[in-house]
């Protein structure tokens, strides 16, 4: 039977299923910040090991800890977040997104989640915005057009805080405030991690080309129609095409093109929920002087037909 904490804002699972152990500690801190730590040997649960998740009207921010199993989302159908073992994913969803998740399970899993709305990730973290780096944007309050995620290797310390939210064998009000502080210690560390991480990218690539390619994905999403080559937008900044694709890839995680085609989408996306403009005008507002390849592109993005998207 389940174990509640003080109140019905946390629960604690321990039992076995067929003949293994299984654990799982779900809490609610406030409001729009939740926790899930989790263990089963074997597996318990194949029905859960592929489910689909539905994000609301807010962004959510989704930390992820991987001790002993391995997960693959797909994202609202564009974007795919591969996590293995032993490694923190941290995933920024927009709102509306559609999760499908797979676990790869060989035997057992041990997890733990943290999941907060963005002003509740810097009211947890004592910060403000001005304080996070640019790089890290997406961590802020506000709303994001795309998916954005970063991964981190799992440290010693990190998979400690993780058993000891397991094992705590402490009860009520106590327990809430050993897991709190467990969790915030693993806040705390994940995020001084992406802060060295996009230090170290800055450093490997210099504030000038830096600022460069941000300069790119900034022309990028003003001129979503624009015919520009590569060549042609890399001397725009002062670059040489090669540069720009790399240094592209060490800030945004992903290539020019393909950063290029997934906004565009996803603005056409949030043009056919508004109902103002028929397809053809959203395809030619994007960029795509062919509706049949704007359909083919949307379609392959979101598993759906742009006309039948904008009719749902």
């Amino acid at each position: 039977l389940p174990i509640y904490y003080d109140d019905d804002r946390g629960m604690v699972v321990r039992t076995h299923v067929d003949g293994g152990p299984f654990r799982q500690d779900l809490i609610q801190f406030e409001p729009d910040v939740l926790a899930f730590a989790g263990f089963g040997s074997p597996f318990p649960l194949p029905n859960v090991r592929h489910h689909v998740q539905t994000v609301g009207d807010e962004d959510w921010i989704h930390f992820t800890l991987c001790l002993d199993s391995a997960i693959c989302e797909n994202v609202l159908g564009q974007e795919v977040v591969e996590q293995e073992r032993y490694e923190c994913t941290i995933t920024r969803y927009p709102a509306k997104s559609v999760i499908d998740r797979m676990s790869r399970l060989d035997g057992q899993y041990k997890i733990a989640c943290l999941w907060f709305k963005p002003n509740a990730l810097l009211r947890m973290l004592e910060t403000t915005e001005s304080r996070i780096p640019d790089e890290l944007f997406w961590l802020k309050a506000g709303r994001v057009d795309r998916v954005h995620h970063a991964s981190i290797p799992l440290t010693t310390q990190m998979y400690h805080a993780v058993n000891d939210v397991l094992t705590c064998n402490f009860s009520g009000g106590v327990r809430r405030a050993f897991v709190r502080s467990k969790y915030l210690e693993l806040l705390s560390t994940i995020y001084q991690s992406l802060v060295d991480q996009a230090n170290q990218k800055r450093s490997f690539c210099g504030d000038g080309d830096h600022r460069k390619v941000e300069a790119v994905a900034s022309y990028l999403t003003s001129n979503p129609a624009s015919k520009d080559s590569l060549a042609d937008i890399a001397r725009r900044v002062g670059m040489n095409r090669t540069k720009l694709v790399t240094t592209f890839k060490e800030v945004y995680g992903t290539s020019v093109e393909a950063y290029w085609r997934d906004w565009r989408l996803q603005k056409a996306r949030d043009l056919l929920v508004n109902r103002q403009m028929s397809v053809s005008e959203v395809a030619q507002q994007v960029g795509y002087s062919e509706i049949s390849a704007f359909t083919r592109a949307f379609s392959k993005q979101f598993g759906i037909a742009p006309k039948k998207y904008q009719m749902k």
